[in-house]
């Protein structure tokens, strides 16, 4: 209830209450932690303990009316679910002691998202937390920092999701290598990068496109609302280079890769085709690299272009015998 201070003492307080009779709290009650005091004519709200004293006052708690205040608000943050801010006071035993106007506990495993999380780091830092057990008789509060953070993240991933648009350009930071890719933060919600659109050409090293930490440009490719998944590519930054290779020019071309059934070699769009054994030499019995080494420039005849398979045939027989 609200009260008016009419008289300070010493060791008490005289309150006017609200219905106009005199009230009394004591003086350490309503001490704030600079030592000052509600002055005359100052209302405050206190807690009613007795009907009153042996002198006729009414017995009020300013400390206990704060309680009651900090449990309604505790009370009403765990049926709803709203998340609260709070002030971690010091680490203890399982995890941290935080300020709810009252002590709330918050265990190590509710801290952090993930795992390896420094308790220490959030000593005096106001973090959010939702409340996840309250129980008045026993004076018990506890609370989770990690369904906080899962919220949040939740609520930027849906704002994101909303915003997003196939054909877009993003900017994102690498939060992890995975064997078919690199995930990819893009302000609250994660992508793919596809080992498969890192590059129009072969990818041997994912670490050659992207690193965890690392800002990247890229392009939305998809986006799946129901399954929350965001597709995102590197290549399509840039012009598919098959579409300027035509069947059955002759082109200049530098060798990549020797494999035993022929060589890789490189036109000059960017494009990589394949010059089987068979389309190398006239005749038999030669080995590719008894014929060119990685690096050599060859001279080559688009035979075939496949863009759905993303694959060209090259023939440097072909490219000789077309030669003047």
């Amino acid at each position: 209830m609200t009260a008016v201070v009419d008289e300070v003492g010493d060791r008490e307080i005289i309150l006017k209450m609200v219905d106009g009779r005199p009230g009394v709290v004591m003086r350490k009650d309503v001490t704030d932690v600079d030592g000052d005091v509600p002055q005359v004519g100052a209302t405050i709200e206190v807690a009613l303990l007795a009907r009153e004293d042996p002198q006729g006052r009414m017995a009020t708690s300013r400390g206990w009316a704060a309680k009651q205040q900090s449990w309604e608000r505790i009370d009403a943050a765990l049926a709803s679910g709203e998340l609260l801010k709070v002030k971690a006071l010091k680490q203890v035993k399982g995890g941290l002691l935080v300020d709810l106007g009252q002590r709330a506990f918050l265990p190590a495993s509710q801290a952090f998202e993930g795992s390896g999380g420094d308790l220490a780091e959030l000593v005096g830092v106001e973090v959010e937390v939702r409340v996840t057990e309250a129980d008045r008789q026993r004076d018990r509060v506890v609370v989770s920092r990690r369904d906080a953070l899962r919220k949040r993240r939740r609520a930027e991933e849906r704002s994101v999701f909303q915003r997003l648009e196939v054909g877009a350009t993003v900017t994102g930071r690498v939060v992890a290598m995975v064997e078919f890719g690199a995930l990819v933060d893009l302000a609250g919600a994660r992508g793919l990068l596809h080992r498969t659109e890192m590059s129009w050409g072969r990818v041997d090293r994912l670490e050659d496109f992207a690193v965890p930490g690392q800002e990247l440009e890229l392009v939305v490719i998809e986006v799946n609302r129901s399954k929350r998944r965001i597709g995102l590519s590197l290549r399509r930054l840039s012009d598919d280079p098959l579409a300027k290779v035509e069947e059955g020019s002759i082109e200049d071309a530098t060798v990549t890769r020797v494999v035993d059934y022929g060589v890789f070699a490189e036109l000059a769009s960017g494009a990589e085709g394949l010059v089987h054994l068979s389309e190398m030499a006239e005749g038999r019995g030669y080995r590719p690299e008894e014929l060119v080494a990685p690096g050599e420039a060859v001279r080559v005849k688009v035979m075939r272009v496949d863009p759905k398979r993303r694959r060209v045939e090259l023939s440097m027989v072909q490219a000789a015998l077309a030669s003047p």
